[in-house]
C-alpha cells in the first residue's frame, strides 16, 4: 500500500511556503483521501477531533 500507512501513520502534511499550498494525506483503515489547501485556509487535523489550524493566523516566512 502505502509506506507511511504500513509504518502506522494516519495523517501527514507537506506545506510548500512558496507556492503556499499544504497538502493533507489522511489515510484510514482500507482507503485514503489527498486534499490540496492554501494558506488561505482553515485545515482540520483529522486525527483530532476538535483541532483545525489557520494558516491566515500564521506568520510564515516565504
Amino acid at each position: 500500500m502505502n509506506l507511511y500507512a504500513d509504518a502506522g501513520v494516519r495523517e501527514y502534511w507537506i506545506v510548500n511556503p512558496k507556492k503556499q499550498t499544504i497538502l493533507v494525506y489522511f489515510f484510514e483503515e482500507n482507503a485514503f483521501d489527498v486534499y490540496q489547501y492554501t494558506f488561505q485556509d482553515k485545515i482540520k487535523v483529522n486525527i483530532y477531533n476538535d483541532f483545525n489550524i489557520d494558516f491566515l493566523k500564521l506568520d510564515i516566512d516565504i
